[in-house]
């Protein structure tokens, strides 16, 4: 049994079944969908317009509502995008997203110690993730929070596998660095979620906000003195991606308090203000800001 045909039997039926359309057809289903959650069902538009006014004040109204439903449409040819990777060949993957700075996490991992990459819900963040485990040359192990339906879980598990990427669940990241920490790999997380429930957070100025981040990231990176890396991404055109490997830290630097978290949200927010219809504005994020 193949790569595919084993994810396949992992998938539900509607899945493996738009897997087969013809990936131009399969763009102009998902957006339409999408365009039926703005429009229609009016799925989180106040919040992502409410989001969009906070951080962009000086505005107007007809332009906020452009980046709005173009925020959409990225996430309906994600959606397209997510179902394609089920079947795509690693050729036609390779072809779509280019890594550029490669050879940063290469040489890390070559000295034979682990390196951290850090991301954020920019842009198409699973092609990236799966271009990464079939060029790096090192395995990819990446922390990821379990849904809740056993089914979807097992799909999510089954999608990322046939790109030889392990997911690890968060609140196992710890004690999977203690038990495998000699092995040489990277280890990438999403760093950009709002800590609503953790008490390991850090209060910063993000896209003018008064902004939550998570430590952890920052707590790994001091504890095990890992090197760390951002990976920018961004797209160029419709399924054609740009990945990018820029320093965050070095192995063994002493950073103050808060200056790893500090680098990385200055790094989140430049994608942000460079594309912001590429990120996830349907959060809360700032429900509880105290800008006001």
């Amino acid at each position: 049994m193949t790569a595919t045909d084993t994810t396949s039997a992992a998938l539900p039926w509607w899945v493996s079944a738009l897997s087969r359309l013809p990936q131009p057809v399969l763009y102009a289903l998902c957006r339409a969908l999408a365009w039926c959650a703005r429009a229609g069902l009016r799925l989180r538009w106040k919040v992502v317009c409410a989001n969009l006014r906070m951080v962009f004040p000086q505005m107007d109204a007809s332009r906020l509502r452009q980046i709005a439903a173009a925020n959409y449409r990225h996430f309906g040819e994600m959606a397209a995008e997510l179902i394609a990777a089920t079947r795509m060949s690693r050729e036609q993957l390779l072809a779509r997203v280019e890594i550029r700075n490669l050879e940063l996490p290469r040489e890390w991992l070559a000295r034979g110690r682990p390196v951290l990459l850090v991301a954020a819900h920019q842009s198409n963040t699973d092609w990236g993730m799966y271009t990464m485990a079939a060029v790096l040359g090192f395995p990819l192990d990446v922390a990821y929070k379990p849904m809740k339906s056993r089914g979807a879980n097992q799909a999510l598990i089954a999608m990322r596998r046939r790109w030889a990427v392990n997911l690890v669940p968060a609140k196992d990241l710890l004690s999977d660095l203690l038990q495998r920490r000699h092995e040489v790999r990277a280890i990438a997380m999403l760093a950009d979620q709002s800590p609503r429930t953790s008490e390991h957070q850090l209060r910063l100025q993000f896209l003018g906000r008064d902004t939550a981040f998570y430590l952890g990231p920052e707590q790994i990176a001091r504890a095990t003195r890992y090197g760390a890396i951002y990976v920018s991404m961004r797209r160029l055109r419709r399924g054609y991606y740009l990945a990018e490997c820029l320093p965050l830290a070095e192995a063994n630097e002493a950073l103050a308090p808060g200056e790893f978290t500090e680098r990385y949200a200055r790094l989140v927010e430049k994608d942000v203000l460079a594309a912001p219809a590429e990120w996830t504005w349907g959060h809360r994020r700032w429900k509880e800001n105290r800008n006001s």
